[in-house]
């Protein structure tokens, strides 16, 4: 499957965030720098970000962790059936106190906790059977065959308060990106929350938070599903 692009991704959070927020008269254009243009009696300009709990450029952010995860389990998967070894399924929880570092290390540990599975029936495995391979935090066999098993990772998150502090660097972010807009009388931040994303789902707070911008008319918080939305400025 093509994954889908970012304007694409962008257009679907704005037509959600359009049916619960009114917006000024006008005819809504896609397009980049700013990514929304209402073309109206003001010409409004909106740029649209997403809320991760964590910056991206953090090696143990979620959103990097969890694709190393997908890596590190579809490598030492791959090793072990090349062994020739029982088709086994299992599932593995991360501990996330301790991000993955050393990939190659930890495949190499993984795929010998596979082998050491691979008589085992189904059910949860023992932590002392994997209590030398810190980045785990639970695993889970499943001894029925299957024509193509899966090593795959489960995580169980607790979904954090929104932070002011974090809310306010993704607005300087964005504020010191704006120079390279399109001419509009006004600009918007909206800055979405997909909640069926662990690294970005957070509790919208409401207690009348307030941000200062010289370069955003509104900072509106939005929150797929739930239809939360709050503005921090406007």
């Amino acid at each position: 499957m093509t994954p889908k692009s970012n304007q694409t991704i962008e257009r679907h959070y704005f037509e959600l965030f359009r049916r619960v927020y009114p917006l000024p008269e006008g005819q809504v254009k896609y397009g980049d720098r700013p990514d929304i243009i209402i073309e109206g009696p003001r010409r409004v300009g909106i740029e649209l970000t997403n809320f991760f709990l964590e910056r991206g450029s953090l090696p143990e952010s979620e959103q990097n962790q969890k694709t190393i995860r997908e890596d590190v389990l579809k490598q030492a998967q791959r090793i072990y059936l090349t062994e020739g070894r029982k088709p086994i399924e299992i599932s593995f929880s991360f501990n996330k106190n301790h991000p993955i570092g050393k990939k190659k290390k930890l495949i190499s540990t993984i795929v010998d906790l596979g082998r050491r599975l691979e008589a085992f029936e189904t059910g949860e495995v023992s932590k002392h059977l994997f209590e030398d391979i810190q980045e785990l935090s639970f695993v889970y066999v499943n001894s029925t065959l299957y024509s193509d098993p899966k090593w795959r990772s489960f995580q169980v998150y607790t979904v954090p308060i929104m932070s002011v502090q974090r809310l306010t660097d993704i607005l300087r972010e964005k504020e010191n990106k704006a120079k390279n807009y399109s001419k509009c009388d006004a600009y918007w931040l909206l800055v979405v929350v997909n909640f069926i994303n662990p690294a970005q789902d957070q509790e919208i707070r409401v207690d009348g938070i307030k941000l200062k911008s010289d370069i955003y008319e509104k900072i509106i918080v939005y929150k797929t599903a739930f239809e939360h939305v709050i503005e921090v400025k406007g």
